[in-house]
């Protein structure tokens, strides 16, 4: 099989995981609607008042009692009560019938509302302060500026229900932009999810006939805070209730369809005057507009178009033909088009001169094609008239085709000459001579009796008819240079150059000479956490601030209501993308994340990288490897932990050990997760996307050799050790009579010690000690930890995350670290950070986290196997000699990598690889 077929058969399976993901997205919303309104349903008063007509109810219906009849269980209940009272019936439900236990307890509710009130508050408080990050990132304002002239996307915001407006306003604008060299992307405007994430990467949008709901609001708000000036479009004159109650349909309009009538002119309005910016399809219209109140209004008309053109290329032979013919035919057809029973209004302002000229000439035949009430008079007539139901749009047209004349009769109010001239470009583009109203649009580009006829009174609709339905030679000639006119008025090229261009002008081809980066995380600022997290941060941050390189970063952030798609926003001057994930629904999502890849692409076709930097992606799917490779961006993994070996991140098994396994066996894994049914499927892929990178980083030689053992190339894995941030203060001397002062900086992180820390201190006989635990995830929304019920001699206390401005406070008020982290670490960032602050570090052994640690001379080694007495051993030395740490130093602290020095290394790798690409480039 040939390269060319396997990327089809790629891009095949491609497509069918993004229909997937949509399939899964759309039945996830589904389960969670229902789950709101069941839990809302059982949360209200009504479900609570008829519980024990529900008890009753499954009693009556045999749920509760499959085995005995009512009566039986009637009488041995009486028994029971006499014998053991009301306990005794309810110990034998709980007993005999579980399933009652469910219910029973929601009658004594009461007895936890207490408990559950300060779990809530505490809930809440998390969530405000994680609220408080989403609406930084939702508020985060961009300037028009050199932030989106990167973009080549011109997005179209749609009511996209009504067809003809669909084509003419919509269809017909992308193909303009296209022929511009934009890329353009038409979405529903009730879509918010799709519209919101394609605000995030567009140059221009455009809000065509939308109502301000609010939703549309959101999105007019959010095209703001991006720093686009958003554009208002509309074809009818919808925006002013005054100018619809002049129109004649609406004295048969019910008081109630009045009323939503101009309830929509209000809402349509509002949204207009959001935008900055108008786009009218006639000058009539313009000048509504700018009255009104907006600044800056275009005009880009109606126009033939790629479909429109196919179609009359088809039919306009046979035409023409026709009209030939029609010399020496008796019957002269008239074509009437109407959309809606609106248009009864319009019909009739022309209605007794088509009647008499049908009385007159009774070879005339009128077809009206969609609906229209004919007045009663025209029953005299009615062997002459012909009804046809709305038809398709190509359809329409064959009808046109066959026709003689087209008439477009409209009132002569502000309304219609706002309106433009669909119907006679749709008759001249097929030769088709037109008898219109005087209304601007038709006004403006008929010259009458020679490319078109115009009549306004009875008179004159029934003297034009007449005259042409009496000439074949004219209808011929006057069609004929209709057909030629809206050719070389309306033809889309021509107006492209001469009103589109002038507005959006061409797209301009991005020359971007810097080095362009796309850091991938699933964690990122204001989101931060763990050490992966802050690596990948810290180097995006320096590496940006060189000359001549550009990062950008793709990220995650929780998911609060309803899904938002993706969302830009800066970090530190840094263009940041993040998604919201739908929370998975299976194992495997944590790598096979489907959802995350159209977002993920929307990124990479807006930014174009040189190279892709994967940090920790869990959750965020091995999908986004596989779209660098089908766009041949080089990419790059940093390999932080074990997740590209290992089912569990840090090889710990569910007993808490960890695993000692150098070289997976897959066997001993599934005797490890035999519910994990989909083991050699991970590792296939995780193969794949390994040996596929152009480079691997592993951040110590340790975790390096494990990936070497694993047959990941050796000369494809490089060593690049995290650095650290330099103290910015100077460590102050220990204070006289203080305990000594221990450190946690995970938590209560199971797999970092936590658990053999609260064994070991529990179990300490002395009180010369106290302890600090960062609550590492009270920022992410999660409950605070509750150290109240340890029972300790020492004194131990919870704080919150430092930054980087409180790290050496942090430090500076420990004296040593506990690190017993239950795995070997890749590096262990938290260890380098205290050694580096002369802070005495007790941490597990092997692994990254050791290697910077001399054992009694910087710190202490305890074993991965997470002995609790072990511990204990260890800490009971370290008080003993605690003497020691008012003057101590660590005397290896100059050998600790630093952020300087990691990031001057990345950077030469990024380098290397866009040379190399460059040169690959050149030769090929």
């Amino acid at each position: 099989m040939n390269n060319k077929n396997q990327n089809k058969i790629l891009d095949s399976y491609k497509n069918s995981l993004k229909l997937s993901a949509l399939q899964l997205s759309a039945l996830q919303s589904e389960i969670n609607d229902k789950d709101i309104l069941i839990a809302r349903i059982k949360k209200s008063l009504s479900w609570k008042i008829t519980l024990p007509v529900r008890i009753l109810g499954y009693i009556v219906k045999g749920k509760f009692f499959k085995e005995y009849p009512l009566k039986v269980v009637r009488k041995r209940l009486l028994e029971i009560y006499r014998e053991d009272g009301i306990e005794g019936i309810y110990n034998k439900f709980i007993f005999r019938f579980p399933i009652t236990k469910n219910i029973v307890s929601k009658l004594s509710f009461k007895k936890n509302e207490l408990k559950t009130k300060l779990e809530s508050n505490a809930l809440i408080t998390n969530k405000n302060h994680s609220d408080g990050k989403l609406n930084r990132i939702y508020q985060d304002q961009f300037t028009n500026d050199f932030s989106i002239n990167k973009y080549s996307l011109i997005l179209i915001i749609a009511e996209v229900t009504l067809p003809q407006c669909y084509k003419y306003r919509v269809q017909q604008k992308a193909e303009h932009l296209e022929r511009l060299g934009w890329d353009v992307k038409i979405v529903d405007w009730r879509e918010q999810k799709t519209t919101l994430s394609f605000l995030q990467i567009c140059k221009e949008v455009i809000f065509y006939r939308v109502p301000a709901f609010p939703n549309v609001t959101e999105q007019i708000n959010e095209a703001k805070r991006l720093g686009l000036s958003p554009w208002w479009e509309v074809d009818d004159l919808i925006v002013d209730q005054d100018r619809y109650a002049e129109c004649g349909f609406m004295h048969h309009l019910t008081t109630e369809e009045k009323d939503l009538l101009f309830f929509g002119a209000d809402l349509f309005r509002k949204t207009m005057l959001s935008c900055d910016r108008a786009i009218a399809s006639t000058k009539t219209l313009a000048d509504v507009m700018s009255q009104a109140g907006l600044r800056t209004v275009c005009v880009i008309e109606n126009a033939l178009d790629k479909d429109t053109l196919r179609i009359a290329q088809k039919l306009y032979p046979n035409s023409v033909q026709k009209k030939k013919t029609s010399e020496y035919s008796d019957e002269v057809v008239i074509v009437y088009g109407s959309g809606t029973n609106t248009h009864n209004a319009d019909f009739l302002i022309a209605s007794s001169g088509i009647l008499s000229a049908l009385k007159h000439n009774s070879n005339l035949r009128l077809w009206i094609i969609g609906e229209l009430e004919l007045p009663v008079t025209f029953q005299e007539c009615i062997h002459q008239i012909k009804y046809i139901p709305p038809q398709s749009y190509e359809q329409y047209l064959e009808l046109l085709a066959q026709a003689d004349i087209a008439i477009a009769p409209l009132e002569p109010i502000l309304f219609n000459d706002a309106k433009s001239n669909i119907k006679y470009l749709e008759a001249s583009i097929l030769g088709l001579p037109s008898i219109c109203s005087p209304r601007q649009a038709f006004k403006d580009i008929i010259r009458d009796q020679e490319n078109g006829l115009l009549a306004n009174t009875a008179e004159e609709w029934k003297e034009k008819i007449l005259y042409l339905a009496e000439n074949a030679k004219i209808r011929q000639t006057i069609g004929l240079q209709a057909y030629h006119d809206v050719v070389a008025y309306y033809s889309p090229d021509e107006i492209t150059i001469r009103q589109v261009e002038p507005v959006f002008g061409y797209a301009q081809p991005v020359v971007n000479k810097n080095l362009k980066i796309l850091v991938v995380n699933v964690y990122y600022a204001p989101y931060s956490f763990g050490g992966a997290t802050f690596v990948a941060e810290e180097m995006a941050r320096r590496i940006h601030e060189t000359n001549n390189v550009e990062v950008t970063v793709f990220t995650t952030r929780p998911l609060q209501g309803d899904k938002r798609g993706l969302c830009r926003y800066q970090s530190e001057n840094i263009i940041v993308y993040s998604i919201d994930l739908s929370p998975a629904v299976h194992a495997s999502q944590q790598f096979n994340n489907i959802e995350t890849i159209e977002s993920f692409e929307m990124v990479l076709t807006a930014e174009r990288p040189d190279i892709v930097h994967f940090h920790s992606i869990q959750n965020m799917g091995l999908q986004m490897l596989l779209a660098c490779q089908s766009k041949h961006i080089p990419y790059i993994i940093t390999l932080h932990d074990s997740w590209w070996l290992c089912n569990r991140q840090f090889m710990v098994k569910s007993n808490g050990q960890y695993c000692f396994q150098k070289r997976i066996d897959l066997q001993v894994c599934q005797r490890c997760e035999p519910e994990s049914r989909y083991l050699t499927e991970r590792m296939m892929m995780m193969q794949q996307g390994i040996q596929a990178a152009t480079l691997l980083l592993s951040p110590s030689e340790t975790h390096r050799q494990l990936y070497i053992a694993n047959d990941v190339n050796e000369s494809l894995i490089k060593v690049n050790r995290n650095g650290i941030v330099r103290p910015e203060k100077i460590r102050p001397k220990r204070p006289k009579n203080t305990p000594l002062r221990f450190g946690f900086v995970a938590g209560d992180e199971v797999i970092k010690g936590a658990v053999i820390i609260k064994k070991a201190f529990k179990s300490l006989s002395r009180s010369d000690w106290e302890l600090k635990i960062i609550d590492s995830k009270v920022d992410m929304g999660f409950p605070p930890i509750d150290v109240s019920n340890w029972n300790v001699k020492g004194k131990v206390m919870t704080v919150p995350p430092y930054d980087d401005a409180g790290k050496d406070d942090f430090f500076y008020g420990i004296d040593v670290l506990l690190f017993p982290s239950q795995w070997k670490e890749s590096y262990g960032l938290t260890v380098r950070e205290a050694l580096l602050r002369d802070v005495w570090v007790i941490c597990s052994h092997p692994g990254g986290q050791s290697e910077d640690v001399i054992d009694g001379t910087n710190g202490n080694y305890v074993s991965l196997k997470g002995d609790v007495s072990e511990l204990v051993n260890v800490i009971e030395e370290v008080l003993d000699k605690a003497s020691i740490f008012d003057y101590y130093e660590n005397p290896y602290k100059d050998q600790i990598a630093t952020l300087e020095g990691q990031a001057e290394e990345l950077l030469e790798y990024y380098r290397q690889i866009k040379e190399e690409m460059s040169q690959s480039t050149s030769v090929s």
